[in-house]
Parts: C-alpha cells; structure tokens; sequence
C-alpha cells in the first residue's frame, strides 16, 4: 500500500527523503538523476510523479494556515499575489467566502455580500484587507469569479461604493476600478471575463470614463480599438471631449502632447494601423509630435521602417518633413535602399558614427537594412550610452540572418550592454529564440549565460581552454555558479562540470551571497548541496 503523507510533511522532509534515495540508487547506477529518485519517492506516496506530490502537499500546508492567512492569500490573488493557492484555498475551504465583505466580493457570493451590505452598508466603500482597497477595486482586479461580478458590483454601488476609487501603484498614477476590468498593460494581465459590461455599469454610475492608465495599457498591446472607442464615445457623452486634446494630462514623455496625440505616437511606435486611423478620425493631430522623441508622426513611422503607417498618416494630412543628415540616412536605411546610403555615407561620413540606424534596422530584423548600413562602412559595433549594441537587438528579436551579417562583419559576439550587463546570447535564451542560441553559443565565450542555458558541451569545451573562466566574475561580483539552469538536473550537472574546473563555491557577490545559498532560495536542492554549506 501506498504511504500516506502526515500532517507534519514538508517539502524539505520529502527533499531529504528523495536526496537519500539518490544515494542509494547511485549504487548500482552512478548516473542516477535527483528528478528519478523524486519520482521513485513520489511513487511511494502512491502519486503519479513529483508534481502531483508537492500539489497533494500544498494542500496540506493550506490546511494548516489560520483563516485570516487563507483570506489574505485570497485577497493579494487580486494584485501581487498568486492566483493558483488562492484557487487552491477556494477549492478546500469553500467557506472563505464569508469570512468578510472582501472576500464574498472577490469570490462573488452575491448572497454574502447583499447581507453584510444590509447590516452595514457603510462597508461598501471601507477600505480593507492586505491591499487596504475598497471593495470595489479588490473585484475589479481579481479573476477567481467570473459569473456574479456584475451583480456583486451593483450591489456594491447601489450601497454607495465610489466608481472612481483607487490606489497608487507607487508611481503617482491612479489606478481606478475601470483599470483593474480591462487589464493588458505593461504585465499583460488579463481582461476581466465580464469586463464590456462592468465598463458600461461602471460609466453608468460615475466612474470617469477619461481613465488615462486605462488609456496607457491598452495602447500597449493588439492593434486594438474596442476600449479607445468605448472609453472615448463616453467621455463625449459627458461633455469631456475636450480632455482628450488638453495638454497636462501626465501620461508621459519628454514632450507635452494631448492624451490623444500621446496615444497616436503609441499607435505609430507599434505599427498599430487600425488604431491610427481611429485616432485621427476621432482629433489626433497627424501633425503633432511623438512624446518620447519629439519627431513628428509620419516621421517617426519612417524612421521606424512603418511605411505603411506613414503612408496612413500622409492621406490623413501629415506634412511630410523634408529629412536631412541623420534622419534621411535612417530613412533610407529602413527602405533598405543601398545606393543612397552608400552615397550619402560618401559624401558625409560622420553618418556612420551615429548607432542609431544600425540599432533600429536590428531591432525591427532587417537584414538588409543591415547590410547596406554596413556595406556603406558602418562599423558593427555601435554602441547607444547603456552598452547595447545592435547584436543585442538582432539577438533579441531572434533574427539569425541579421546576426550573422553583424558577426561577419565582427560584431563582438560577447559584448555586454544595458542595464542587465548581459550580452547577445543571454538575451536570445532569456526570450527563447532557440536557433539564435544555437547560432551564437559556438561563438561565445560567455560562461554565465552558457551556463544559464544549461548549453554544458560548449561550457566544457570553452573551460579546457580557459580554466580562468570558471571563476571569472560580472559586475555584481558573481561567477557562473550564481548562474545555474531553472532545470534542478541540469542545474546539478553544471555544479558538478564548474566545480570540476576549478570554480570557487565560497565566492561571494557583492552583497555577500555565496552560490550555494542562491541555489537553495531557487528551490536546486542537489545544486546546493553540491556547492556546501551556505553558512
């Protein structure tokens, strides 16, 4: 039969439990992996695998949580927190539901709420919980309920809920309970299942419709109008037709533009077609400027290499500037047209000193934009004031035909740059361009990210050549062994392959972490144990 788990089990006792079994199955096969032995264990428990132990144990941790941790875990799901152990928690203990307002709300037990609210309908616009929201907000964020929201909210403003209420997410901007519904933003969050219809009844009962957060998030994600068209035709039914032009508004920039204007420059940027059309027939000036730039629109699509989107704004009546130095050599750059640029280069060769170009014609994967750049003698490794170079651009835009025109032209395969002191091949594994990593990695010598992609043959290979590099440090102090794969079997492998070359586990980074206490807080028990004691 079967062992059942105990109350007293933790993942720590099974991690124990599971390493000793390694021990012993290292007997008889010295290959034995951490990852086999878990699941020997978990078998043992009567589970189908590892991970459907630790669910069985997570249970058991929920239970014996206090109720108020239950709530909070529950409420944070809204904002900050992890919506799969509030789910969790739901599933076990249903009656979370009544433990307050809060709760009945972000679970939308209409019944709860309609009763505390006739007790006390002050509570509709108290504000509470880990959050210290109103209730409003914890339901227009949340997205465990998703057939009684409408209701819940009703009741809630029917009570005297504020439509307008919100919090500052440490930036001064205001996010109000029609930017929780609608979501996408910088973090993609997802939009509210009955988001159109908590919108309108929102609007319905007050809510200022002219939600400039709102406004931002959306002009982030698809080239999309629904919201700018909901949120606008009721701003206009309001009366508030003229905020949308007024200056002042603060959704950021360096150049003061309208919230209309601001939102056309976002359209641009992305190539957002059906959105500029949008914009400029709902009052966005074609001829304003781009907020971050400071180029005018149709300027700003043509330095981006958006010809269409120019050719959009130039029937809706930009004025087409006449370009000169710099910016006509982008242009031209972007319409990929080689002879111009070798002229132009010819006859002003301080146009190749400006990385601009090369960046953008990188960074959109334009080859040949590339090529003429550097057939008229641009130099590849360009560099912006952060580091990053045009490789970084090609690498995380996963464009290998661009990066192998700038490593032909000797492109530093190895160059760091930007705030994540990371070079090209760390950006193409951190965004999972498979065939740019296995285009690079022959070619670099960077250890961190070899290591961090668990690429452990060419890792081998380059430290028989270079022994030093094992123990080689970035500017935070910290060698290869801070860079150990998510994988808890390659992570033990490239211990063991770094620990075999001579890297020093005892090294610490600049804030006096050593590998092996990294490697515990990441859940690489084996890697820890591999790397000693983290005392």
């Amino acid at each position: 039969m079967p062992r059942p788990l105990s109350p007293e089990s933790t993942l720590d006792t099974l991690e124990t439990e599971a390493r000793r079994r390694l021990q012993a199955m290292r007997v008889d096969d010295p290959a034995a992996t951490l990852r086999a032995a878990r699941h020997a264990v978990a078998l043992d428990y009567g589970f189908t695998g590892w991970t459907a132990l630790k669910d069985a144990l997570a249970d058991i941790v929920l239970g014996r949580l206090t109720d108020t941790e239950r709530v909070n875990i529950v409420l944070r799901a809204a904002w900050e927190g992890d919506p799969a152990p509030a789910r969790r928690i739901i599933a076990r203990h249903p009656d979370v539901a009544r433990a307050s307002l809060l709760t009945a709300v972000v679970l939308g037990d209409l019944e709860e709420v309609r009763g505390r609210l006739a007790e006390d309908p002050a509570l509709a616009d108290a504000r509470g919980g880990p959050l210290n929201w109103e209730p409003l907000l914890y339901l227009a964020y949340s997205r465990i309920d998703a057939a009684n929201s409408v209701a819940v909210a009703t009741a809630l403003l029917d009570a005297g809920a504020d439509p307008n209420a919100w919090f500052d997410d440490g930036w001064g901007n205001p996010f109000k309970a029609i930017t929780g519904v609608i979501g996408q933003g910088e973090q993609g969050r997802p939009t509210h299942p009955q988001a159109e219809a908590l919108v309108r009844l929102l609007i319905d009962r007050g809510a200022d419709p002219f939600d400039t957060q709102a406004l931002y998030d959306t002009s982030l994600g698809a080239d999309d109008t629904t919201w700018l068209e909901l949120l606008y035709r009721a701003s206009v039914a309001r009366g508030d037709k003229a905020r949308w032009r007024a200056l002042g508004q603060g959704l950021g920039g360096d150049f003061e533009v309208s919230t209309i204007d601001y939102l056309l420059g976002n359209a641009v940027t992305h190539d957002h077609r059906r959105r500029v059309i949008w914009l400029v027939a709902n009052g966005a000036d074609p001829n304003s400027v781009n907020a971050y730039s400071g180029h005018r629109h149709h300027t700003q699509a043509l330095l981006l290499g958006f010809t269409a989107t120019a050719g959009l704004l130039a029937q809706r009546g930009s004025r087409i500037d006449q370009l000169t130095g710099p910016l006509a050599f982008q242009v031209a750059a972007m319409r990929r047209e080689r002879a111009t640029v070798r002229a132009m280069a010819e006859a002003n060769p301080a146009l190749l000193a400006n990385p601009a170009p090369l960046l953008q014609a990188a960074a959109q994967g334009e080859a040949e934009a590339v090529a003429a750049l550097l057939a008229a003698g641009m130099p590849p490794d360009l560099a912006l004031r952060d580091g990053r170079r045009a490789l970084h651009n090609a690498a995380s835009r996963g464009s290998v035909p661009t990066a192998r025109l700038l490593v032909e032209a000797g492109a530093d395969v190895d160059a760091r740059g930007t705030q994540y002191d990371a070079t090209p091949l760390g950006f193409a594994s951190h965004f999972g361009h498979a065939e740019m990593v296995a285009y690079l990695a022959p070619l670099s010598r960077d250890v961190f990210a070899l290591t961090k992609a668990g690429l452990l043959a060419r890792l081998e290979a380059l430290l028989q050549a270079e022994p030093a590099l094992a123990n080689a440090r970035l500017g935070n102090g910290r060698t290869a062994l801070f860079s150990l794969p998510d994988d808890e079997d390659l992570a033990a492998q490239a211990a063991r392959l770094l620990l075999a070359h001579g890297a020093d586990p005892a090294r610490k980074d600049n804030t006096g972490l050593i590998p092996s206490q990294l490697a515990r807080q990441r859940g690489l028990a084996e890697a820890a144990e591999l790397l000693g004691s983290s005392d």
